[in-house]
C-alpha cells in the first residue's frame, strides 16, 4: 500500500466516528431541551452541532485530497465515498437536532392528556434517535453490513411515534391558541426527530455499500 495512504484512509475513518458520537449527543440534549425545557441542553446542542459542522468541513478536505492525491480503487474507493455520504448524513442529523432544540418551549397548560402523549412520543424518539445514530456509527467502525435492517426496523418505530403525534394533534378538540401554537412547534420536532433516524439508516445503508459494494435501497432526502 502506498505510503501514507492507509493513514490519511484511518484518519478519515476516525474523524467520521468522532463526528457520529457528537451528532448522538447533540441528539440526546436537543431532546432534553424539548420536553425538559433545559437551558443547558439547548446550549450543549448548539455546541454539538458546532463542533460537528468542524468535522464536517474536515472530513470535506480529507475527501477531496484523497480522491486527488491517492487516487483510490476497489474497497478504499467504496470507504471514501461511503464517508462522504455518511459526512453529509451525520451533519443532517445534527443542524435537525438544533432545530429541535429551538422549538423548545412549555405548554401554556399542564396535566392535559394531549400533552403527557405528545411529549411522551417526543422524548421516545429523541432517545431512540441518538441510539439509532450511535449504533450507525458503531456499525461503520466495525465494518458491519448486516445493522442496516436492525437500523430501518428502529425507523419504523420512530415513524410510529411521529404518526402518534400527529394524530394526537390533529384530533385535539382544545381550541386554546396557546395550546395550537405550542402544538403546532410540536409537530415540527416530531419531524426533524423523524429525519435524525433516517439520517442513521442511510449511514447505516452507505457502510453496507462500503462494505459489500452493493447498495440495499435508494438513499433517504437531504433535509
Amino acid at each position: 500500500m502506498r505510503a501514507g495512504f492507509q493513514e490519511e484512509l484511518d484518519e478519515l475513518c476516525n474523524g467520521i466516528q468522532s463526528e457520529g458520537r457528537l451528532t448522538a449527543v447533540a441528539v440526546s440534549d436537543a431532546t432534553r431541551a424539548l420536553v425538559d425545557w433545559s437551558v443547558e441542553a439547548f446550549e450543549a446542542t448548539l455546541a454539538a452541532e458546532d463542533a460537528v459542522k468542524l468535522h464536517y468541513d474536515e472530513t470535506e478536505v480529507r475527501v477531496e485530497t484523497l480522491l486527488a492525491t491517492q487516487a483510490p480503487v476497489a474497497s478504499d474507493l467504496r470507504t471514501v465515498l461511503a464517508a462522504l455520504h455518511i459526512n453529509r448524513s451525520l451533519e443532517r442529523a445534527a443542524h435537525n437536532a438544533a432545530r429541535v432544540a429551538h422549538l423548545a418551549t412549555p405548554p401554556p397548560r399542564r396535566a392535559l392528556v394531549e400533552e403527557a402523549v405528545i411529549t411522551d412520543a417526543l422524548r421516545a424518539m429523541g432517545d431512540r434517535g441518538a441510539e439509532m445514530v450511535r449504533t450507525a456509527v458503531d456499525t461503520f467502525e466495525r465494518r458491519d453490513a448486516s445493522a442496516a435492517r436492525l437500523l430501518s426496523a428502529l425507523d419504523e418505530l420512530v415513524d410510529r411515534e411521529n404518526e402518534k403525534i400527529a394524530h394526537t394533534i390533529l384530533t385535539m378538540e382544545n381550541n386554546d391558541p396557546e395550546l395550537r401554537k405550542w402544538a403546532a412547534r410540536m409537530l415540527f420536532a416530531g419531524r426533524w426527530l423523524e429525519r435524525v433516524g433516517d439520517h442513521a439508516v442511510n449511514v447505516a445503508e452507505r457502510t453496507t455499500y462500503m462494505v459489500t459494494g452493493e447498495s440495499t435501497s435508494a438513499p433517504s432526502g437531504s433535509a
